[in-house]
C-alpha cells in the first residue's frame, strides 16, 4: 500500500525511520520500478523550503520535489541506491545544495539513483521540472554571485579543494527550465564545486536547457551522458578549470534551443572580460553527435542553421569570449557547423588558441555541414554570415601539432552498435578512425586522465550491450513507469 506524506522542516528527523513499513523492493536500473512508499518533498515555495537535518532518502520508497528544496550550510542529504525522486511540474521542483551543504548520492550500477518528471508515462517533456542545482565555495573569476535560475542561493568562495558530496550513477530526467530570459535552470548546474567533489556516471535526459553548466569551480568528472538537450550539452563559464573525461551527448533533430544551440558553448564570462581565473577546463575523450543526418541533404531556415524539423542548432564546439577551454582526443560529428573560435565582444580568444591556451588537438570532426566559422554572427548583426568559412579556425584545425583529421561524412566513422532506443551508431569498430591513435602529454598524464588509446568516449571492444552506460542509463524514459 502506497500513502503519500508531507515534510514540513520541523518533521525532518523522522523521515528515515518513517520509511521502514515499505512494500518488496525492486529495481530502478534501465527499466524503472514500483515498491515503497510516496512522500513529498517541499511546500511549493521558492524560497522557504530547507531540510534543516541530516536526511536520508531511503530505497525503495519514491520522493516529489514540491517548488525549491534547499539544503542549506551544515546539512547532508543521503540518497540510497534505487531511489526515485520526481519533480513537480506546477511548482517547478527543484533541488539546490547550497554552499557548506552536501548530497551524497551514491548509485549504482544495477540501481542508479534517478530523478525524473512526475508526469505520467507519455506525457513527459523537456523542462518538466527545475534540475539539481550544486553550490560550492570554489573560486571563480566573478567573486561571490547568485546563481540564476530564480534561485536564492549563492556560490564562490577561495577554497579550491571544497566538497559539496556526491552524484555517481545518477540520472536525471527531462529537467530545465527558463525561470525568465537568460536565466534558466538546467538539468545540473554547478556554481563553484570544488574537487573534493566526485561526479560520475550521470546522465542528464531531455533537459530544456543546458545539460550541464559550470560557473566557475575545480571539480572533476568522469562519466557523462548528455541526449536529447534542448539547449547546450556542456556549457562553461566563470572559470571552470575542472577536468572531465568520458563524455558523450548525442543529439535529437526534434529538439534545440530557439537561440541556436551547441555541443560546447564556452565562455570566460559573459562579458568577455579577460579576468583570472580563466575558463580553463581540460575535456578529452568527449563524442559529440549533432543532428545533421545527412549534410548533403541539409536545408537551412530563413538563414539560421537549423533542423528542418522544427528545432535551431549552431556548433558541435563554440569557442568564445576569452575562454581557454581545452579538448584532446574527441570527436565532433554531425552539427551545421564543426568549430567556431570567436572574438566577440572585444575578446582575443583567437590569440588563446594561436599561443596554445585554448586547445582543440588530436580531435576527429565528421559529417559537418560546414566545418569552420570565425564568428557566430555577421559583425554588428544578430544574423548568421553564410559566406563566413572561418579562415582562422581553419588554419588552426588542420595546424600541422594539432593532429586533428577532417571527415567528410559520419559513415566515414566507421560506427556500429547503439544503446537501445538510440537510433544512430556510436560504437567505434576496430577499423574506425577512432580506434587508436589518442595522445597523452605529461601535463594530461600529471593531472590524473586515464591514458586510453582510442579517441571518443568508447573503445572499438564497446558494444551495444557491453560499455560503460550499460545498465544505468536509460534511453526510453518517455515509457519507464517509475
Amino acid at each position: 500500500m502506497k500513502k503519500s506524506m508531507k515534510l514540513a522542516a520541523v518533521a525532518m528527523m523522522f523521515l528515515t525511520a518513517a520509511m521502514t513499513a515499505c512494500t518488496t523492493p525492486s529495481d530502478n536500473g534501465g527499466n524503472g520500478g514500483d515498491g515503497g512508499d510516496e512522500f513529498v518533498l517541499g511546500d511549493g515555495s521558492k524560497d522557504n523550503f530547507e531540510i534543516t537535518e541530516n536526511t536520508t532518502l531511503t530505497y525503495p520508497n519514491t520522493y516529489t520535489l514540491k517548488g525549491f528544496v534547499y539544503v542549506p550550510d551544515g546539512v547532508t542529504l543521503t540518497i540510497e541506491p534505487g531511489v526515485v525522486i520526481k519533480g513537480d511540474k506546477a511548482t517547478q521542483g527543484t533541488l539546490i545544495v547550497e554552499r557548506g551543504g552536501k548530497i551524497m548520492a551514491q548509485g549504482t550500477a544495477d540501481r542508479p539513483i534517478v530523478f525524473t518528471s512526475a508526469q505520467e508515462p507519455g506525457n513527459r517533456k523537456p523542462g518538466d521540472w527545475g534540475g539539481i542545482i550544486l553550490l560550492g565555495k570554489a573560486p571563480n573569476n566573478l567573486g561571490e554571485q547568485t546563481i540564476e535560475g530564480g534561485v536564492r542561493s549563492k556560490h564562490g568562495g577561495n577554497d579550491p579543494a571544497d566538497n559539496s558530496g556526491v552524484l555517481s550513477y545518477v540520472r536525471v530526467e527531462y529537467p530545465g527550465i527558463e525561470y525568465s530570459t537568460d536565466n534558466e535552470i538546467n538539468g545540473i548546474t554547478f556554481g563553484s564545486v570544488g574537487s573534493g567533489t566526485k561526479v560520475d556516471h550521470v546522465q542528464v535526459f531531455y533537459s530544456g536547457d543546458d545539460a550541464y553548466e559550470w560557473f566557475g569551480g575545480t571539480m572533476n568528472a568522469d562519466h557523462l551522458v548528455a541526449y536529447g538537450t534542448w539547449d547546450d550539452d556542456f556549457d562553461t563559464d566563470n572559470g571552470f578549470s575542472g577536468r572531465i573525461q568520458f563524455a558523450v551527448a548525442i543529439r535529437d533533430a526534434q529538439y534545440g534551443d530557439k537561440s541556436a544551440s551547441n555541443g560546447f558553448e564556452s565562455d570566460n564570462n559573459a562579458d568577455g572580460a579577460a579576468t583570472e581565473p580563466y575558463t580553463s577546463c581540460v575535456f578529452s575523450n568527449v563524442s559529440l553527435f549533432g543532428p545533421v543526418a545527412d549534410p548533403a541533404s541539409y536545408t537551412d531556415q530563413a538563414g539560421v542553421h537549423g533542423s528542418p524539423v522544427d528545432a535551431r542548432f549552431q556548433a558541435a564546439l563554440h569557442l568564445r569570449r576569452n575562454t581557454r577551454l581545452n579538448i584532446f582526443n574527441s570527436v565532433i560529428a554531425a552539427f551545421p557547423v564543426g568549430l567556431i573560435i570567436e572574438n566577440d565582444k572585444g575578446s582575443t580568444t583567437q590569440d588563446w588558441a594561436t599561443q596554445g591556451l585554448l586547445n582543440v588537438t588530436n580531435c576527429v570532426m565528421a559529417g559537418m555541414v560546414k566545418d569552420y566559422q570565425d564568428a557566430q554572427y555577421w559583425e554588428g548583426n544578430s544574423q548568421f554570415n553564410p559566406d563566413d568559412n572561418g579562415t582562422f579556425v581553419k588554419s588552426y584545425f588542420t595546424r600541422a601539432e594539432g593532429d586533428n583529421q577532417t571527415l567528410e561524412t559520419l559513415a566515414d566513422l566507421k560506427l556500429a552498435g547503439a544503446p537501445a532506443g538510440v537510433a544512430s551508431a556510436v560504437f567505434p569498430t576496430a577499423e574506425s578512425p577512432l580506434a587508436n591513435g589518442a595522445a597523452w602529454d605529461a601535463s594530461q598524464v600529471a593531472t590524473g586522465f586515464e591514458q586510453v588509446a582510442y579517441i571518443g568516449a568508447f573503445g572499438p571492444s564497446e558494444t551495444a550491450d557491453n560499455n560503460w552506460m550499460s545498465g544505468w542509463c536509460n534511453f526510453d524514459a518517455q515509457n519507464t513507469n517509475y
